[in-house]
């Protein structure tokens, strides 16, 4: 699971299998407007997150981003978001230009600040007209303080993406027209998983198929391999494998192997045989004509998830997630976010989701 949350994960039994989609996901793009990030998943939910400003390498002022999130239905969900350390301030005050626009509580939580409704469009829409934003504590203590170049710029792009141009929903590109929302697809994934077993290769075939890999001229010092069971159908096994593939300060790459093992016909002996885990889009870091790597791969056992989470630098304020979902016979994405960059943009951008569901046949195995 991504460390920003999988919110693609419905499970529930269904029936029939037939009629759901089984396109190569399309994540969408990440934009940059000077010192704001913006992109929309293909839910049409948009999020546009500051950054440190672009001549600037300084952090002194800089506590964290403020971000607008918008989803694309009628009746939308808008929000406003501060991501900063409160510490035990309970109160903030929001200036721009120097003009007081927005007071309230700061709460414990992820979101210590988070404003919506009417009052994140108020402010949305002066943080368009505005140069300088800041948050400043009860007594003036300066929480973050950011630069609103380029943001008139991203909130316009959520207009275009979510079709709000010339409507009265806009934010920025304003008209009388009324707004239709657009028509999105979140994919709905059938997922036929196993059920419970916990049979895993032994190290010794497991050397074995690290000597036959890609990788084998790639491990250097300590490298860790890891086996997971994925379950058992009718005297056959499943295993997830993941080879350590190369390393670096804060990045940690792997590739994926699924074993299947057969219990012996006539001495009861049977034996693991791998193939490179398919995906049916692999992910972002070092996946495009290889064998497809992780990094800082995670594996969810009870619903078969694995992640990659590849920081761009060690601040983790930028890179690339996927999570995809063990379909029976593949790896399929649920979610991935991104940065492209790496300003102090510590909240990555949706820009796929997907739900999926599990089969009859595998509801009643687990």
């Amino acid at each position: 699971m991504s460390p920003h949350g999988i919110f693609a994960g419905l499970i529930f039994m269904l029936t029939p299998l037939a009629g759901v989609s089984a396109a190569v996901p399309q994540p969408g793009e990440i934009k940059t407007f000077k010192d704001w990030a913006v992109g929309c998943d293909n839910g049409g939910t948009c999020k546009a997150v500051s950054l440190i400003p672009d001549q600037s390498d300084s952090f002194d002022d800089w506590q964290g981003p403020i971000t607008v999130v918008r989803t694309a239905e009628t009746n939308e969900i808008l929000k406003i978001r501060v991501l900063i350390e409160a510490l035990d301030i309970d109160r903030y005050r929001m200036k721009v230009d120097g003009q007081l626009v927005d007071t309230g509580p700061v709460v414990k939580g992820d979101y210590p600040i988070e404003i919506v409704g009417q009052d994140a469009k108020k402010v949305a829409q002066a943080i368009a007209r505005g140069n300088n934003l800041q948050v400043l504590g009860p007594n003036d203590e300066n929480l973050t303080q950011i630069s609103l170049a380029g943001s008139s710029a991203a909130l316009r792009y959520i207009d275009a993406k979510q079709k709000r141009v010339g409507t009265k929903t806009a934010l920025i590109a304003k008209g009388r027209r009324q707004f239709s929302a657009p028509v999105t697809s979140i994919p709905l994934i059938p997922v036929d998983q196993w059920g419970d077993a916990d049979r895993v290769p032994d190290t010794a075939e497991i050397v074995e198929l690290v000597e036959n890999s890609s990788c084998k001229d790639e491990r250097f010092g300590v490298v860790e391999d890891q086996a997971y069971a994925m379950g058992a159908r009718a005297g056959n096994y499943r295993a997830l494998v993941l080879i350590s593939c190369g390393s670096g300060a804060y990045n940690f790459s792997s590739t994926a192997f699924i074993g299947e093992y057969q219990d012996g016909d006539d001495d009861g002996v049977g034996k693991w045989s791998f193939e490179s885990a398919k995906f049916d889009i692999p992910p972002a870091w070092g996946g495009d004509g290889r064998t497809p790597l992780l990094v800082n791969a995670s594996w969810q056992g009870q619903d078969q998830i694995l992640s990659s989470f590849a920081k761009g630098r060690g601040l983790g304020d930028c890179g690339n997630s996927e999570s995809y979902v063990w379909d029976g016979t593949m790896f399929r994405l649920i979610e991935a976010t991104s940065m492209t960059e790496c300003r102090g943009g510590y909240e990555w951008i949706t820009t796929w989701r997907a739900q999926y569901a599990k089969s009859e046949e595998t509801a009643s195995s687990n």
